[in-house]
């Protein structure tokens, strides 16, 4: 006599209070299709906007992203994509150039290779146990400002900081001309303000890096007190 399968089983949680069963949910994919999450650097030192990318160079870490460069080697050909991107050759060339420079691209193979990957340590798509193994494997470096994102900030700080000084000047002059008087109080909550703006840019300026000038290193002195 051939032997009767049993039914699968179906496990539930049951309450043993009011005896309430409760069906075990269905596990779901940890994104819509089910390749995992992707990283973009939440948190970093060296964010992205601070580092004065150019529309190509933006241009250039979509298209990687979107053709799997967040876990994986991509062969990137210049006058393949330069069309996609409505840019030239010579452009994409740069913009993957300065990329390299910056670490948010890495270049996987020889020179001639013409294949690469986002930095995992910025970006990445997949489960987290492979996340740790490839940043184990390529051990990529940090993504660090170059001089064109360091001469960005410090021009921005310089701006900022004369800005500020001009503020706090006209601040001064309607405080003199008619003191507590409103147009007093707002130039001075405005001049407050700009400079709370000037020292955030100067503090990140020095924090990616860029050396500053006696003048600027004098404000945040001052502006600190």
């Amino acid at each position: 006599m051939a032997a009767t399968r049993r039914a699968p089983r179906r496990l539930a949680l049951v309450d043993e209070t009011t005896g309430e069963v409760f069906q075990r949910k269905e596990r779901v994919a940890h994104s819509f299709d089910g390749k995992g999450y992707t990283l973009e650097g939440h948190g970093v030192e060296v964010p992205n906007f601070s580092l004065n990318l150019s529309g190509a160079e933006w241009d250039v870490l979509d298209w990687m992203k979107q053709h799997g460069g967040c876990a994986n080697p991509v062969r990137l050909d210049p006058a393949e994509v330069a069309p996609l991107l409505c840019s030239t050759p010579n452009t994409v060339k740069a913009a993957v150039a300065r990329l390299l420079k910056l670490n948010l691209m890495l270049r996987i193979g020889g020179p001639r290779s013409g294949t690469y990957q986002l930095n995992p340590r910025r970006f990445w798509e997949g489960s987290g146990e492979a996340h740790v193994k490839a940043c184990a494997r390529m051990d990529p470096p940090a993504v660090a400002p170059d001089d064109k994102a360091l001469a960005t900030a410090l021009k921005a700080a310089q701006k900022a900081a004369d800005t500020a000084r001009d503020a706090v000047e006209a601040a001064d002059e309607a405080e003199q001309m008619a003191p507590g008087s409103k147009l007093a109080q707002k130039t001075r909550a405005t001049a407050d303000s700009t400079r709370a703006s000037a020292i955030l840019a100067v503090e990140t300026a020095a924090k990616l890096g860029a050396q500053l000038p006696v003048h600027l290193r004098r404000f945040i002195q001052e502006a600190t007190k």
